[in-house]
C-alpha cells in the first residue's frame, strides 16, 4: 500500500472517529434529560467540576451555575458534603476550588460540609486529586451537560488508576450547554473543543497509566495531566 494511499485511510477514519464523537457529544446535550433533585437517589458527596476562573480569581459565570446547582442539590438534602476542585489560574492566584467553594458557602452551604481541592488543572487531575479526600461510594459529579462524559470517564480512570472501588455515579447538569446571548444557538465551538479534549484526555490518561507500568513515579507524571 502506497503511503498516500494509507495517509488517505487514516484521514478517512480520523475523520469519522470525529464524527462519531462530535455526533456523540451534541446528542448528549440535546437528549440528556434534566434532573430533578427531588428524583435523586441519596449521594456521600457532590463534586463540582470548573469551568474557568481569571487569574484574580473572579469565576466564569458557567463556574457560578455549576456550583449553585451544587448548592441547590445540598440544600435539597441529597449529599451531606460538596466538594469543589480546581487550581490557580496565576502562579500567586487563589484556587479555582477555593473560589467556589466561597460562592458554595454564599449560596448556603457551610464551610463544614465543603471539602476542597485546589490542585487539578485538568480534567483528569479532577479525579486523582478529589478522590482520595473522600471515601465515597456513591457521587454525584455537576457540570455542563457536554462536559459530564469526560467527568464520568475522568473519575472512573483516577479511581482505577489509585486502586480504589469504583464509585456509584450520578450525573447531573448544571446547564446542557453554552448558547450564543445573542441568538441562543448551540455554541457550536464548545461542541468541537468538548469532541477534540475527549480523544486528549484519552491520550494522556494512557501516556500516564503507561507510565506508570513502566515504574515512573507519579510525581514525573503528573505533568502529562496538565
Amino acid at each position: 500500500m502506497g503511503v498516500t494511499r494509507l495517509l488517505r485511510r487514516l484521514l478517512l477514519w480520523g475523520g469519522a472517529i470525529w464524527g462519531l464523537t462530535y455526533g456523540f457529544v451534541f446528542a448528549w446535550v440535546l437528549f440528556w434529560p434534566e434532573t430533578d433533585s427531588a428524583n435523586l437517589a441519596p449521594a456521600d458527596v457532590i463534586i463540582c467540576f470548573g469551568a474557568g476562573m481569571t487569574g484574580d480569581g473572579t469565576l466564569a459565570p458557567a463556574t457560578i451555575d455549576r456550583v449553585a446547582r451544587c448548592a441547590e442539590l445540598y440544600a435539597a438534602g441529597v449529599a451531606p458534603k460538596v466538594l469543589t476542585t480546581g487550581g490557580v489560574a496565576a502562579p500567586d492566584g487563589p484556587s479555582a476550588g477555593g473560589q467556589m467553594a466561597a460562592l458554595a458557602q454564599a449560596f448556603g452551604v457551610p464551610a463544614a460540609d465543603l471539602i476542597i481541592e485546589s490542585r487539578a488543572q485538568s480534567t483528569l487531575q479532577n479525579g486523582l486529586f478529589s478522590l482520595p479526600l473522600t471515601d465515597a461510594g456513591r457521587i454525584i459529579i455537576v457540570s455542563e451537560g457536554f462536559h459530564l462524559p469526560r467527568c464520568w470517564a475522568s473519575i472512573r480512570w483516577a479511581a482505577w488508576q489509585l486502586g480504589l472501588a469504583q464509585p456509584d455515579i450520578t450525573l447531573v447538569m448544571s446547564n446542557p450547554v453554552r448558547r450564543d446571548p445573542a441568538s441562543g444557538r448551540i455554541n457550536q465551538g464548545i461542541i468541537l473543543r468538548e469532541t477534540l479534549a475527549l480523544w486528549f484526555n484519552g491520550a494522556r490518561a494512557a501516556a500516564y497509566s503507561l507510565g506508570g507500568a513502566l515504574g515512573i513515579p507519579p510525581d514525573d507524571r503528573i505533568d502529562w495531566l496538565h
